[in-house]
């Protein structure tokens, strides 16, 4: 199953993952399903928990941070990069321009978080 963080007019990717609004999950067999993000302001573990229940194994976002990639990673859920900035709305995403995020990249593709304050 694919996740996808979107804004509130449930179409529109969010430019953000953990603040987003809305997720889609989005399962050949299931479907399109929406989500509203009840941890938008929760930093507990809980909420990468959500997503066990669902069964993902990707993820496409326009930005993230290098934290929240780790999370994602040891859940075994593979990260993709939308860096087209003229895609907009989820159902336009072509999965064949995605940049994968990979342990060896992460850090220069995660964008978003407090990591680099350290470094």
């Amino acid at each position: 199953m694919i996740l996808i963080p979107v804004q509130s007019d449930e179409k529109s990717i969010a430019l953000g993952f953990r603040k987003a609004d809305m997720f889609v999950f989005i399962d050949k067999k299931r479907g399109i399903v929406l989500q509203k993000n009840h941890y938008k302001h929760d930093k507990s573990a809980l909420f990468f928990q959500n997503f066990i229940q669902y069964d993902i194994d990707s993820m496409y976002v326009k930005n993230i941070g290098y934290k929240s990639y780790l999370k994602l990673d040891a859940l075994g859920i593979k990260v993709y990069l939308i860096h087209d900035s003229l895609t907009v709305e989820y159902t336009h995403i072509d999965p064949n321009t995605l940049i994968e995020i990979t342990k060896e990249n992460a850090l220069e593709y995660c964008t978003m978080g407090h990591h680099k304050e350290r470094l």
